[in-house]
């Protein structure tokens, strides 16, 4: 057996209505962040960042 000594990223988002919608609009300025800091031409997909992904209602 192998262990990792790199952690899991994982993002969970969590309702819907105004939640869910503050929780994309928080995971937009997130990504919006990381493509500042390492210069990207182009917006950056959570699932390049993210190992798991996963949620409820808008979150899912």
């Amino acid at each position: 057996m192998t262990t990792s000594s790199v952690p899991l990223r994982i993002l969970s988002l969590d309702g819907g209505g105004i939640r869910g919608i503050s929780s994309l609009l928080i995971l937009e300025a997130i990504m919006e962040k990381i493509r500042d800091v390492q210069g990207l031409d182009h917006m950056p997909r959570p699932c390049e960042y993210f190992d798991f992904i996963g949620g409820t209602s808008t979150g899912g």
